[in-house]
This record gives structure tokens, sequence and C-alpha cells, in this order.
């Protein structure tokens, strides 16, 4: 390589090594005492070409800046092997593992995720390609062998489960970017959400009643949500409300109950409050089915917390999210998009030298626009707009939240 480089110096007739070596030396002499900067060490080839021609054929004067590359010159070449350190790198891709629930809605998940990337990032990032992983889990317990399995093979984590069953990959994958649909009870820096999840939407409810309100907890689940939701309203300085058993509930005078019965309980939870004359609060991410059979036992409207946006982003990530199938299968196929475009760009922000670090400062960083959602910062979590939703699904206005 050295010879290579002087044979083409020497064939353009342009300066000869030796002829070289005179004119530094009558440079020097002429210079007297004057002092050049100091030379960085550099590498032998750097050395050679500098003292072999300067830019433009000429010898190197005494005014001429002498400079040798040196290591932050050289960052962004040893960024690459840095990078292939990190699991789930190669140099011409990096993967990522996918969770997600069997049925359609994993289906869709999947589909809509996968046509997100490749829209955004035909040709991958920094020249490597996006492979995806996809591993289906049905319970808590598959979620963390999930989870745990993938955390060696993959730079991050995308999820596509519900809040449990991410809580359990969260405890098993440890110190990996996480990125899912609702935050895990168990707040992690690894971990990101695309919306509120229940406990936000909770707190949001709790803060609107003026009065204290009741939480309705029966199993341990139930308690240790309730127990969540209290600490969150009580460090935000709301009233707290009181955590009482359906068994007690009888005779029990509140501003409003809260219910955390899980979507298919949720109705049957609501029965015994048909003749209360209390508000019924609903966090949204119980579902709008669930949410609307609630108000059909109750025979009123019950007040719902969405932590979700009906509408869409700005720009190119819309277009290509209403170009994309994922428009037309609801909230699944727009988080699916959203996560997606969070994703891509996450990377980008990265880096060349992806890290599983400089992943997750990315996504901490500024707002993501994904086109599937109004523009979002993960770190801080969606507004949550207070609705009242009838068994017939009709929305009413509700109050403002705070």
């Amino acid at each position: 390589m050295i010879e290579a480089a002087l044979a083409v110096a020497l064939a353009a007739g342009r300066v000869a090594i030796g002829s070289a070596g005179q004119a530094m030396c009558q440079v020097a002499r002429s210079a007297g005492a004057r002092r050049r900067p100091p030379r960085r060490a550099a590498p032998l080839l750097a050395v050679l070409l500098l003292a072999a021609a300067a830019p433009g054929g000429r010898a190197p004067g005494d005014t001429m800046p002498h400079h040798a590359p040196g290591l932050e010159d050289d960052a962004p070449r040893l960024a690459r092997p840095r990078a292939m350190d990190q699991p789930g790198m190669a140099a011409d891709r990096v993967r990522l593992g996918l969770l997600l629930p069997t049925g359609a809605r994993g289906a869709a998940f999947a589909a809509a995720f996968g046509q997100a990337l490749a829209a955004a990032a035909p040709a991958g990032v920094f020249g490597r390609r996006i492979e995806v992983l996809p591993v289906f889990a049905d319970d808590e317990a598959a979620a963390a062998r999930a989870g745990a399995s993938l955390a060696s093979e993959v730079l991050a984590l995308v999820s596509g489960l519900a809040e449990a069953p991410q809580a359990a990959v969260q405890a098993a994958a440890g110190a990996i970017p996480l990125l899912g649909p609702r935050p895990a009870l168990e707040a992690s820096p690894w971990a990101f959400a695309l919306l509120p999840g229940v406990v936000e939407e909770a707190v949001a409810l709790l803060r609107a009643v003026p009065g204290q309100a009741v939480i309705l907890a029966g199993d341990a689940a139930e308690r240790q949500l309730a127990a969540r939701i209290v600490g969150r309203l009580a460090a935000s300085g709301g009233t707290a409300p009181r955590v009482i058993d359906p068994a007690a509930l009888p005779g029990t005078e509140a501003a409003a109950v809260l219910l955390l019965a899980t979507p298919m309980e949720l109705a049957a939870a609501a029965t015994p409050l048909r003749d209360a004359a209390m508000p019924v609060l609903v966090p949204g991410s119980r579902g709008g089915l669930a949410a609307m059979a609630a108000a059909e036992a109750l025979g009123r409207p019950v007040l719902v917390g969405l932590g979700v946006s009906s509408a869409t982003g700005e720009g190119a990530a819309r277009d290509r999210f209403l170009a994309g199938e994922a428009a037309q299968t609801g909230l699944t196929g727009r988080l699916g998009h959203a996560a997606g475009e969070v994703v891509v760009e996450a990377l980008r922000r990265a880096g060349p030298g992806l890290t599983r670090e400089a992943l997750r400062v990315g996504l901490a960083g500024p707002a993501f626009e994904t086109g599937a959602l109004p523009p979002l910062r993960l770190a801080d979590g969606a507004a949550i707009r207070l609705i009242q939703v009838d068994a017939a699904g009709r929305i009413l206005p509700g109050p403002v939240a705070e």
C-alpha cells in the first residue's frame, strides 16, 4: 500500500522523494530558529506521504500545517468494531426481537411493524439491514422465557404484548432497550412505551374527581395495581383514594368508584354499582368493548381515561402510514406501525456505532413523528383525555383532565 501510494506520486511527475527531502532541508535552514507546530503521532503511511508530497504536488513549506490523524479522526471508523461487540449486530445487519401475542392481534401488529420498517428504511440504517426475530407468547411465563432467550441474540426488543406479559419480559431481559405499547408497573430506564398505561389513566381519572374516590380491588393483582395508583397520585399532590374490597362496597359513599377489573370481568365488577349514585371510572387501556359492557351493566355511561388519540401524525410518516395496510387494522395496526417508525428513527439517532446504550438514549430523546399517532415523547407519554362512553359506544364529553 505504501509503495503504491509513493509510485502514484512519482509517476505524476509532481515530486520525487529525494527532491522533497532536499526541499525540506532548505526550508529548515531558511526558517532558522523558527519552530514548526509539533506533529502528533501518526501512522507510518501518513508520515511518508506528508514528507513526499504536499497538496498540489508542492513540497511542504514552513507555513503549511503539519497535521497527522488523531484518535478523534478515527472515531467513525472505530465505532463499527465497538458495535460488533453488541448482541444482534453484524457488519451488514442489526437484529431486533419482536414479542407478540398469538392470534389475529399478534399477526396484525407484526405485519404493521414490518411494513413500517420496510417503508421508513428500505435499505436499512448505516448500511445494515434490519432483521426481526418474532416470538409468540401467550402468558407471563412464556413471555419471560422469550425475553431471556432473545436478550443474548438481539440489540433491542419490541413488544406487542399486554402490560403483564411485557412486565415479565422486562424483568427477564434486563438491560436491553424495550419498546412496547404501554408501560409495565415497574419502571425501568431501559423500557419505553407508545401510550400511557393503566396507572397513568387511573391517576388522570382520580384527579378529575372533586372529592375522595374509592378503588375497587379484589384479588392480589388488583390490590398491587391500586397501591401503585395511590402512590403515584400522592406523589403528584392529589387526594389519595381509599382501596376497598368488593364485599365492602354496599353502603360505601364516595365521590366516584374506580374499577380495576380485567376486560373480561369489568361488566361483572360494575353490576353491583347499578343502583349506586356514584360515577364509575374505567381506565381506557381496559378496552372500548369492556367500557361499553360496563356501561350496559350500570345502565348509564362510564367515565373513561383514554391515553390514545384518534388523530394521526403529519408529514412523510403520515403518508407512509395511510399508504399501508396498518391504517385499516385499528389500534393494533396503529401501534405496530408507530413502533416501526420509532425504531428506525431511534437507530438513526444512535449513529453508526450502534450500541444498546446509544439506542436507549435515542429512545429517550425528542418527540417521534410516527404518522400513526400525534408526535410523542416516549419519556413523557401522551396526554390523557377523559370521555364518557355509553353501552352503544357513543362518546360523550367528559371533564377536563388536569
